[in-house]
């Protein structure tokens, strides 16, 4: 069956399908026609309504980011509870933490696209972890709330690795375990 033309639905369905591919072959390997066939959109909207590969990646990272922060929040005087929505996201998602790796290796630390806005957005996060803290710490918000993100990413980030740390114990299990020391862990970083 022809699907109608509805650009935002084309457009929606390419994000959705470029995420897939972006994750787990990178802005190199990834493939523009592989995107349009799972999305079932012709391969010139792409360039119609995106742009080029780059430009789609680009595009691809904010929708997930927009996602995350939609559904992610974070309040100053329930960090734990952040560390653990954040957790229950990536493992959810696990493109998200996938698309950032492939976002490193393919910008590095200068090129990144829109790097001034997400930063403000990461800023506002850590302005959250400060109000956590109190006006009287010395303690490093920026550190602290870097540590909270990366002991969530790196759970989905080296499925690997969990394996070889957690041993035989069943993918719920090891997630469970780890979630639960995640969550912890907030907590005692920002305990006064």
């Amino acid at each position: 069956m022809a699907r109608r033309y509805d650009r935002d639905e084309s457009i929606r369905l390419l994000l959705e399908a470029s995420a897939e591919e972006f994750a787990r072959h990178g802005v190199g390997g990834a493939r523009v026609d592989r995107i349009a066939d799972r999305a079932e959109v012709n391969k010139a909207s792409i360039y119609s309504y995106i742009g080029n590969k780059d430009d789609l990646f680009e595009a691809t990272l904010q929708s997930k980011l927009g996602e995350l922060a939609k559904t992610v929040a974070i309040q100053s005087d329930d960090l734990a509870a952040y560390a653990g929505d954040l957790f229950d996201f990536l493992t959810a998602d696990p493109s998200v933490a996938w698309l950032f790796e492939q976002e490193g290796l393919h910008y590095g630390a200068d090129d990144v696209p829109a790097l001034e806005e997400r930063s403000d957005y990461f800023q506002s996060r850590v302005a959250a972890v400060r109000a956590a803290l109190g006006d009287d710490s010395d303690r490093d918000a920026e550190a602290i709330f870097f540590s909270i993100i990366s002991m969530a990413y790196w759970f989905v980030a080296a499925p690997q690795l969990v394996r070889m740390v957690f041993g035989d114990v069943s993918d719920d299990e090891a997630k469970r375990r780890y979630r639960a020391h995640v969550v912890a862990t907030a907590k005692a970083m920002v305990a006064r």
